[in-house]
């Protein structure tokens, strides 16, 4: 994976290579200002007609070669923009992974990303690139009288002044614009990932109008924007050409004083033109510009965080896992209580625990820092001794099995989820993962097996079902640690039996497992039981145990019936 500066590295040398072209095209663009010269100079008073075919031979070929040089200087932007955003957009999808989970990242860098890539494949970075040349032209004006070169650079110090006074107004309503942009294109995402909910509550026209008032926001600043960049590209616009037409008539002047000759007063107009040029062009583009600067910080201030690391690769995990003084604040506010607080047990290989407690316990957190979904704020988690943070992600992560509460499947075929979506996974390690999750009779009866098509354009699974694959899924290896969070809650009956099953020969093959549960039925098969509340651990102990401890409470509290771990942790 490419890092961010190398990625800004490689865009540099697409840039000096840019601007290469930028200057041999800017150079051939001298000869039409020379061609007119030598026709009023030379061919008219002359009346040469092969001098005439001789230049014109000659601008045929010089244009030929701008052009060509043009198209090439066109599609290196083009290729370059296309480099750009596949490498950052690498950066910013892993950056988003790895850190959604923890701040709820959107899809708003991607967004960024491609606002570059417009900008980098549009004319407005070859104006930025022709800019040092206006520099050049306006030089060239002293050389044809000083008079007009003092016009010029007035000109241009407007032009200028204009471009500055654009920057300032715009960056403000750019910056403005993107910031509700991106609000409202967050909200149509919650919205968009709540529909069920929104349709089946009659919330449609409500969440319609909520998000209309942000977007109608966005589109008032759009539109200011718009509004603005139009005054000041009319007015560029008006002082380019007034310039230009002051460039002409003061030579023409000139030429009546018999201080230059009328071709040499044709060819100062052209030059005039192609010195203003650039900046009218960056001040119709200031606000593209200064969108993709606005982008530029967003993207890079998100992939910075990126930071990759070497990790040295381990032997295979057998499963041990150990966490101490694990702690993980509120993320909301520091005054709330923490989500866990303190936890420390121990979990060996070939063991099932089961994890209860009350909703807002912190079963579920505790779930993702297990397997390293997040990191912890304070405390250890260490697999076979080695802190998690510790190890390469991927290959740790081809060790461990994980079904998160909400269970989500990517678009693709059944058989691509099963096997992580692995480029090279056999088919007969995908059929064992459905064979060790027992669900080959639910994959029987979609319409292709495992080659059916799930997500958008395809079949729609039910709750149940998705949590079956996604069993699949996290077996799919023969994973030495399994954490499961509720992975029955949408299963029925036949269902859960499967469950039961694929984890007990789990146990059996040696693999840890930690099942979060909300139901009695799959304690049978655990051996020990947590119990979880407030973030603290409450109880945790072997199965037998803690049954015999609470019959023993039980019977002291006699005549209250006897309550099972699972009803005394209050669920």
């Amino acid at each position: 994976m490419s890092t961010l500066p190398e990625v800004t590295r490689d865009f540099r040398r697409a840039v000096v290579v840019l601007a290469a072209f930028s200057a041999a095209t800017n150079v051939l663009l001298l000869a039409q200002p020379f061609y007119s010269m030598q026709v009023y100079d030379r061919v008219l008073p002359s009346r040469s007609i092969d001098t005439l075919i001789y230049i014109s031979a000659v601008m045929v070929i010089t244009l030929l070669a701008t052009a060509a040089l043009d198209v090439v200087r066109s599609l290196i932007a083009a290729r370059a923009a296309q480099r750009f955003e596949v490498s950052l957009s690498d950066i910013a999808l892993r950056t988003a992974i790895a850190k959604g989970s923890q701040t709820g990242v959107g899809l708003q860098p991607l967004r960024d990303i491609s606002t570059l890539r417009a900008l980098i494949a549009s004319r407005a970075l070859i104006a930025v690139l022709d800019f040092p040349f206006a520099l050049l032209f306006i030089g060239m004006m002293y050389l044809v009288h000083p008079d007009l070169f003092w016009i010029t650079v007035m000109g241009a110090a407007v032009l200028t002044v204009v471009a500055a006074i654009s920057q300032l107004v715009l960056a403000v309503s750019a910056r403005r614009q993107g910031e509700i942009s991106a609000s409202a294109s967050a909200r149509a995402e919650h919205i968009a990932r709540s529909a069920e909910s929104v349709t089946a509550m009659g919330m449609t026209g409500n969440t319609v109008n909520m998000w209309g008032n942000v977007q109608a926001g966005s589109l008032l600043a759009a539109d200011g924007a718009a509004t603005v960049n139009a005054w000041f590209g009319g007015l560029s616009k008006f002082l380019r050409y007034t310039l230009q037409s002051a460039v002409m008539g003061y030579g023409a002047f000139l030429v009546l004083e018999n201080q230059m000759s009328a071709g040499l007063m044709f060819a100062a107009s052209l030059i005039s033109g192609k010195a203003l040029q650039p900046i009218d062009q960056m001040i119709g583009s200031w606000r593209q510009l200064a969108g993709a600067q606005q982008a530029w910080v967003r993207v890079k201030a998100f992939a910075g965080k990126a930071a990759s690391r070497h990790h040295t690769s381990l032997p295979p995990p057998t499963g041990q896992v150990e966490v101490q003084d694990l702690y993980q604040p509120d993320p909301v506010s520091a005054a709330r209580p923490p989500i866990l607080s303190r936890l420390s047990f121990r979990l060996e290989p070939g063991e099932i625990v089961a994890v209860v407690g009350p909703s807002g316990s912190g079963k579920s957190t505790l779930a993702r820092l297990l397997v390293g979904a997040i990191r912890p704020r304070g405390g250890h988690v260490r697999i076979d001794g080695h802190e998690i943070q510790n190890w390469n992600p991927d290959e740790l992560g081809r060790a461990i099995g994980y079904v998160a509460q909400d269970v989500e499947l990517l678009p693709g075929t059944v058989a691509q989820n099963i096997a992580r979506f692995a480029p090279l996974a056999r088919d007969e390690d995908i059929v064992a993962a459905a064979g060790a999750a027992h669900a080959e009779d639910l994959i029987q009866r979609l319409p292709m097996g495992f080659d059916t098509e799930i997500g958008p354009g395809g079949l729609h699974l039910s709750g149940g079902e998705r949590q079956r694959i996604a069993l699949a899924r996290a077996l799919f290896g023969n994973p030495r640690f399994l954490v499961l969070d509720e992975p029955n809650s949408n299963l029925d009956r036949l269902g859960e039996a499967a469950l039961m099953r694929a984890l007990t020969e789990a146990k059996a093959q040696g693999a840890t497992v930690l099942v979060i549960t909300q139901r009695e039925s799959l304690l049978a098969c655990a051996d020990k039981i947590m119990r979880l509340q407030n973030g603290a651990i409450v109880e945790f102990d072997d199965k037998a145990t803690l049954l015999a401890r609470h019959r023993e409470d039980a019977t002291r509290a006699a005549p209250r019936p006897v309550k099972l771990p699972l009803q005394a942790a209050g669920m």
